[in-house]
């Protein structure tokens, strides 16, 4: 016990210190998952599209999942009331000063990036590096945050040294529910303890790529591209094995050899039509989960109205 108590508290410390980061990821907190759907056989698609690129493809789980903007201005808008919060009870305790990068390119579902390169013009210029605005840097130093002392953590969090819930601080004055982050974070979601997208989209969105890849349609598919990798010298089983994660493709820019073989990568795909393919069974997977949860994913949708209108007021008044 005394050891899941000291984990917790250095979850919270690490959070309150880099509170942007986890828009950076394009995650939220409170996700915890939850057993998804179950159906037997692959799901019915009406017919399959030939694809060359995702460029126009949305997948029917993203209007039920924040953007990468939403996210950014999120967590922004809770570490603005945080600071607040904190202030008033005399600590100071200051807005981070990075901001997460808006590409304005990386929708809810990444599908960018969800099936691998799928963009000519650009393997043929960086391979498999992310093109420049295609993806959030994560090179970039963060500035460390604060450094908050027992007192400021207890104000912070409303936990004590143990773990347990605080009432009041030292002084004996009422700390909120959850401390300064959880009245941040009620503020925008309603829920001390939640803020961004719920479980069940989650859910949903990364377990129909799961079992997209095991769906004998896509199987097939990929054998297919892995047949033409092959007449070309390449010998690899499918694309999610991603090529462009070899030692020798991790350089600082794009090396002949791996700007010829992601080359070939989107042409194999192009040829077989793996991103139709692949992205319909995927959209399928998700259709079917989303239909035996539709009073829910109504209720998510409101929830992300409310959410990002709160966080929209915040900022305005920053």
């Amino acid at each position: 016990m005394r050891a899941r108590t000291r984990t917790r508290q250095r979850t919270l410390r690490i959070g309150a210190a880099v509170a942007l980061s986890a828009a950076l990821a394009g995650c939220a907190e409170g996700q915890a998952a939850e057993p998804r759907p179950t159906a037997s056989g692959p799901p019915p698609m009406t017919g399959v599209p030939t694809m060359l690129g995702v460029g126009s493809l949305v997948l029917p789980i993203e209007p039920y999942l924040f953007t990468d903007r939403q996210v950014a201005r999120l967590f922004r808008a809770r570490a603005v009331l945080t600071t607040s919060c904190m202030e008033r009870f005399g600590h100071r305790w200051p807005v981070p000063t990075e901001t997460a990068p808006d590409t304005g390119t990386l929708n809810p579902a990444n599908t960018a990036h969800r099936y691998g390169i799928t963009d000519a013009r650009l393997a043929a210029r960086y391979g498999y590096h992310p093109a420049p605005g295609s993806a959030p840097s994560r090179s970039k130093e963060k500035s460390p945050g604060p450094k908050p002392g027992p007192e400021e953590m207890l104000i912070l969090t409303g936990l004590r040294d143990d773990g347990t819930p605080a009432g009041k601080d030292e002084r004996g004055r009422a700390i909120p529910a959850g401390g300064c982050q959880g009245e941040a974070t009620t503020a925008l979601s309603g829920d001390p303890e939640k803020i961004g997208n719920r479980e069940l989209v989650g859910t949903i969105n990364i377990g129909s790529y799961s079992d997209s890849q095991k769906d004998p349609r896509v199987v097939e598919v990929f054998h297919a591209w892995s047949r033409c990798m092959k007449r070309h010298g390449h010998q690899y089983a499918d694309p999610t094995q991603a090529p462009g994660k070899d030692p020798e493709f991790t350089g600082p820019k794009a090396t002949r050899a791996e700007i010829a073989l992601a080359g070939t990568d989107v042409r194999c795909k192009r040829e077989t039509n793996v991103i139709g393919v692949w992205s319909s069974v995927d959209a399928a997977y998700q259709q079917r989960a989303m239909s035996a949860k539709t009073r829910e994913l109504a209720a998510i949708k409101r929830d992300i109205r409310r959410q990002v209108t709160n966080a929209d007021r915040v900022l305005r008044t920053a």
